[in-house]
Formats: C-alpha cells, structure tokens, sequence
C-alpha cells in the first residue's frame, strides 16, 4: 500500500501566537459554526476526536477512516477528554494528540485559511520524491564548491524527511529518514502513533533547500540524465510537487518550517 504524505510549510512564529489560544475558541470555530459539508468539520473531528464523533464521519474517505479506527482500537479519543482540555493552551492540548490526530489539527488550521500554514503537497505515494532525489544526485551530488556541497546536503535531507521511514531507491541504493522529530527541531511534539510518522525541517536548513531545488533540471533532458522512466504525465506530477515546495519555501516567514506526516 502507497505511503501517504502531506507536507506542510509553516511559520512556527506565527503557530507559536495560535496556539497560545485556548483550545476552546478553535473547538468553536471549526467544530460548531463551520458551513455544512465542508472539508474543515471533518478535519476538526478527527483533531478533536472522541469515539463517537469518528463513527459519524463519510465513509468515502477510506484512508481517514482507516487511521481512525486504528485510533479507536488504541484506546484513544475518549469522550470526556475534549470537555477536559477546552480552558488548556492549544499548544498543550497538541502535545497529548497523536501524530495522527495533530495532522488533521493542522490541517483544519490550512481549511481554514490561516496564512501561516500551507499545505504544499497531500498525495498518496512517494515515487515522485524518488525522482527528485535522483534528479539531485545526478546534477547536484558531485559539488565544485563547500557552499554547494552544503546546498546538496541540506535538499537531500530535506526530501529524505518526505519518505521518512518508508525506503526509496536513491542510484540503486535503499535511503530513508529513520529518525522521529525531537522537541529541539519541534516543541509541540505529538505522541507517535504508529499510524503516521512525523519528520520537521527547520529554518536553519530551507533557505539552502529552496535555493537547490530551484535550480533542478526538470525538463526532459534532466529526467533523461539521471536515467528516470519517460512518461510526460508523471514528469509533471514531479515538476509541480517539486514546484510547490519550492515557492511555499521561498514565501517569507519568520520561523519556517517543513512538517512531514507518513503514513503507513
């Protein structure tokens, strides 16, 4: 089964601000007054999630569904425990979610429109990371310079937090990013579930990211030279994924961040 990921970039100032709000006012916006049918209740349930209100979702989103009840059958979610937490800070209340559960929290923040948070990539997956990494290391891998070698290093990296611990190939070799976020790159770090794998890119290595990426070959020769498959459709997919990550980067924040949620 495709490894799900969403990419996130996000303004960890202006999340700082956020959630320093009681948990109350967001419970009230995005699980009581949202317009009928829209995609943010449905996010607010499962970032607010009791038991109940998970049965009551659409059973079209399968993928959801999936992770809720692996949520469900862990024990978590009960229903007193909302009531419990609306007076807390919501930055409290997103230390006691699960990996699971503060995607969708952040998630309702993007359908909602804040600024500070934007969803660059949500797609089911990872080969076109593969072929980004490949793209890197055939035109980057081999540096003339210091500067360019920490360029590569820090887009290598950066792309490597998009698979996390789900391998891909890299000029034949097997590559991942075994390592969950610490609270020194994340201070509101959620409880690993087991269902969703979290990695975070941090200001010190994405300006160096963005300005590698912007500089990738992605025309028909690029793919060509690092010896990747010649199909047009999935070529695009790469070149508007990589393309979007690139320009969220390159937007100015003053703490920003690459939130990276996996699933299994």
């Amino acid at each position: 089964m495709p490894a799900r990921h969403c990419v996130l970039v996000a303004d960890l100032a202006e999340m700082e601000k956020a959630f320093q709000l009681p948990l109350s006012v967001y419970v009230e916006e995005f699980l009581e007054r949202p317009s009928p049918g829209d995609r943010l209740r449905e996010y607010a349930e499962l970032a607010f999630a009791n038991a109940q209100q998970i049965q009551t979702l659409r059973k079209a989103d399968r993928q959801t569904m999936v992770m809720a009840r692996n949520l469900q059958a862990a024990g978590q979610g009960a229903n007193t425990e909302l009531h419990q937490h609306l007076r807390d800070a919501a930055g409290d209340y997103a230390r006691t979610r699960t990996t699971s559960q503060f995607k969708w929290m952040l998630h309702a923040f993007t359908a909602s429109g804040r600024p500070w948070i934007q969803e660059a990539v949500c797609a089911a997956g990872r080969e076109w990371v593969e072929d980004a990494l490949n793209l890197l290391f055939t035109q980057r891998a081999f540096a003339s310079s210091p500067e360019e070698a920490q360029e590569y290093k820090a887009a290598r990296e950066l792309l490597l937090k998009l698979v996390g611990p789900f391998a891909v190939k890299e000029a034949g070799r097997d590559v991942d990013d075994p390592q969950p976020a610490g609270e020194d790159a994340f201070r509101w770090l959620p409880r690993e579930d087991g269902v969703t794998h979290l990695r975070v890119a941090t200001a010190d290595m994405l300006p160096l990211a963005a300005r590698t990426l912007a500089a990738l070959d992605l025309s028909e020769a690029g793919f060509a030279g690092a010896d990747r498959p010649a199909d047009p459709r999935f070529q695009g997919i790469v070149r508007t994924n990589v393309g979007r990550l690139r320009s969220f980067l390159q937007a100015p924040m003053t703490s920003p961040a690459v939130l990276s949620f996996i699933g299994a």
